[in-house]
């Protein structure tokens, strides 16, 4: 997704949060010379680890748009690109959008939440409020059984979102059900694996 000016402005004078990590990067001449691609990975892994978000590049911690040259954007775009696809494993997806504020530019890199449990070069990262965490041997565990479970549903098994037994055409349905399935319909879906709950 991009994300206009307001926006942008409303996240800087906010802070970061669960969902938002402000990163500033040090260079020498076009080249990202700080934080190192380790630091940059756990950031991004942590990230995937939880339910995703995006790490604005160019600001301070503080919300201080430091800016950037369009060389320095390219390299910066290429070394977040190589981090999550080398240091990461198994790699992640990102999205990379470039704004401006007040003449100053900024990166935005938007990660989605990971289909497995992602590890970077620092270990196993999660974000808890606006930092990452480690994480202990038993998040990992779970983390790792809940998405290697959701990868192998069969298709026909995953639930559709946004679908309801207010979606279903009755006339569909209803000759599928017994007279004791009739009196609570949606029961009887859902026993017949036709009506599940997801996260929402």
């Amino acid at each position: 997704m991009t994300f206009d000016e307001n926006e942008i402005r409303q996240r800087l004078r906010l802070g970061e949060d669960s969902r938002w990590e402000f990163k500033e990067f040090e260079f020498r001449g076009y080249r990202p010379a700080g934080p190192d691609r380790n630091s940059v990975a756990d950031e991004l892994a942590a990230f995937a680890n939880t339910k995703g978000g995006v790490m604005l590049c160019g600001v301070t911690d503080d919300g201080e748009v430091r800016g950037m040259t369009r060389d320095q954007l390219d390299a910066l775009e290429q070394l977040v690109v190589n981090v999550s696809t080398d240091s990461i494993k198994p790699p992640i997806d990102v999205d990379t959008f470039r704004g401006e504020i007040d003449g100053s530019a900024i990166l935005s890199v938007e990660i989605g939440p990971g289909y497995a449990m992602h590890e970077s070069p620092g270990g196993s990262f999660r974000r808890i409020g606006s930092s990452k965490r480690r994480m202990t041997s038993d998040e990992g565990l779970r983390l790792a059984q809940r998405r290697s479970q959701a990868r192998f549903l069969w298709f026909d098994e995953q639930p559709v979102p946004g679908t309801g037994v207010g979606t279903l055409d009755e006339e569909l349905w209803g000759p599928l059900l017994s007279a004791e399935g009739a009196a609570d319909p949606k029961l009887a879906l859902e026993k017949m694996g036709l009506l599940t709950r997801d996260e929402s």
